[in-house]
């Protein structure tokens, strides 16, 4: 069957709907997500919280296929974003994970989003972090890495 339809353009869309039933079909929808998306958060900031196996994390991401963005600063693949994560300067670092969100995706990765605290040597600081975990073989790596503190000063933008 072949649908066409008018977008709030003008333009005609023309969508052949069992192509499309038979793309989705093939599209894997992982039935795990949730307890890999939370397994993979415990694991990634245990590594991350702690300074001996803070290296560990490259290789969580992919040599070239991995992106990270820090605070708008953006990286691509590992090498970078070690760099990043080895350039930040805190002596003593704890995620304190509040929520965490997943999702599956139709090409078998997840989507997780997490809200936290961050706890300083003297201070804690709100963050989110979203990370987009990709299938490779039997495993996952991370494509993508969006870091932000949860800042609320209206005036800087």
């Amino acid at each position: 069957a072949v649908v066409s339809t008018q977008s709030t353009w003008g333009s005609s869309l023309t969508i052949n709907s069992e192509f499309n039933l038979e793309l989705v079909k093939k599209m894997a929808l992982n039935p795990n997500f949730n307890q890999i998306g939370e397994m993979f958060t415990k694991q990634y900031y245990a590594m991350f919280d702690n300074a001996a196996t803070r290296g560990e994390l490259a290789k969580l991401y992919n040599t070239e296929q991995s992106f990270l963005s820090f605070e708008g600063q953006q990286m691509q693949g590992t090498a970078k974003i070690m760099e990043k994560i080895n350039s930040l300067t805190f002596q003593s670092i704890a995620h304190i994970v509040t929520s965490i969100d997943c999702h599956p995706m139709f090409d078998g990765g997840i989507l997780v989003n997490v809200m936290g605290q961050l706890r300083l040597t003297m201070t804690s600081q709100s963050f989110m972090q979203n990370f987009v975990l990709k299938p490779m073989g039997d495993s996952f790596f991370i494509q993508h890495d969006v870091f932000r503190l949860v800042l609320h000063n209206v005036a800087a933008h």
